[in-house]
């Protein structure tokens, strides 16, 4: 077992100050990271709170990007906030993992964090998160993705998949084809199964509470 693991990295300390010309809007953004995947042919991405945006691309490495936003609040408490968030990765057994950390429920009261993601389409991947808004698009592997509250938007192409599968524990679970969609609402435990594709990959969608739709096109 090949294991590489890498000091977790406070994000605070490649934060920039920066202002919207529109709204004045101050946020701090973190520089690019980029991690290679040092031969791993599978992702894991684990990120707590705010608001994650995944796109697959044709690149051979992981690129993230982490905003804090201040919302208008003081400065160098959002500083202060953002210096406990951590960014933790490490390859092991052929898949590279990426935690976020240091994200606490109160704080998001006074500032949202956003993480961006630029990911190999075909790499095998499974995104966690536990609250905020989780969008994945562009991906022609095996996709999983939970969320535990919020709303989950995965957007393919349906060449690529053979089977799919949304699940909502208490709210919508919705797939959209070329021949249609499959809809599943309601309150208690829903599940959207589709399984006419001729693509190699499988698709896992789940949210415990929220909305959950699969966009195949």
């Amino acid at each position: 077992m090949r294991t590489s693991r890498h000091a977790a990295l406070p994000v605070a300390l490649l934060l920039c100050l920066a202002a919207s010309p529109v709204d004045a809007e101050r946020y701090l953004q973190a520089e690019p990271r980029v991690f290679p995947l040092e031969g791993a042919t599978r992702l894991r991405v684990e990120f707590p709170v705010g608001s994650m945006t995944v796109e697959g691309d044709e690149g051979t490495t992981v690129r993230a990007l982490v905003r804090v936003d201040c919302r208008r609040h003081d400065t160098d408490e959002c500083a202060r906030q953002a210096r406990r968030i951590r960014v933790d990765h490490r390859v092991s057994d052929g898949r590279l993992s990426i935690d976020v950390s240091g994200i606490r429920k109160e704080m998001t009261s006074r500032i949202s964090v956003e993480m961006r993601l630029l990911v190999p389409r075909r790499m095998q991947s499974r995104f966690e998160m536990g609250v905020g808004n989780l969008t994945v698009s562009g991906m022609t592997a095996d996709l999983e993705a939970e969320l535990g509250v919020g709303e989950l938007t995965i957007k393919g192409e349906e060449r690529h998949f053979h089977a799919v599968a949304v699940e909502s524990g208490v709210g919508d679970a919705t797939i959209r084809t070329r021949s249609g969609d499959i809809r599943e609402r309601g309150f208690i435990g829903h599940t959207a199964h589709w399984d006419d594709g001729r693509g190699a990959s499988t698709l896992s969608a789940h949210v415990g509470v929220g909305k959950a739709e699969v966009n195949l096109r």
